[in-house]
């Protein structure tokens, strides 16, 4: 569906499904970023051509559906009120501070920590 067809399907849909659109999409990004940090994982290199194609098709996906969000946000906004698009927009900022921002070195060194956790367990 391209986003006119999703902007007018966004525009007659109840509000109630509406208001759960930007979350649906979410939850498939979030799918999107661990299948493509699992091919990482497998293939660290990028060696495999057909894996390193998956990795940027799901990027261009990623792209796709944060437009989305945002005309969703936009559609909030003249359908219900700004207060309420505000609100989707701070939950938005928030999801995107989490999943879609560069790690820092701090985050880096934090995810390198958790993993050692993991891999050390917790023996009783």
């Amino acid at each position: 569906m391209d986003l006119a067809q999703f902007r007018k399907a966004l525009e007659e849909m109840p509000i109630p499904t509406l208001l759960s659109e930007i979350p649906a999409i979410q939850n498939a990004m979030v799918h999107l970023l661990r299948s493509n940090q699992e091919i990482r994982d497998f293939d660290p290199d990028g060696a495999d051509p057909e894996l390193t194609q998956a990795v940027q098709e799901n990027m261009e996906v990623l792209q796709r559906q944060d437009k989305r969000i945002d005309m969703a946000i936009d559609v909030i906004r003249e359908r219900i009120n700004d207060a309420a698009a505000k609100e989707v927009a701070d939950t938005v900022a928030t999801f995107r501070e989490r999943y879609l921002a560069p790690p820092t070195h701090e985050q880096s060194s934090q995810n390198d920590q958790n993993d050692n956790d993991e891999e050390q367990g917790v023996f009783l």
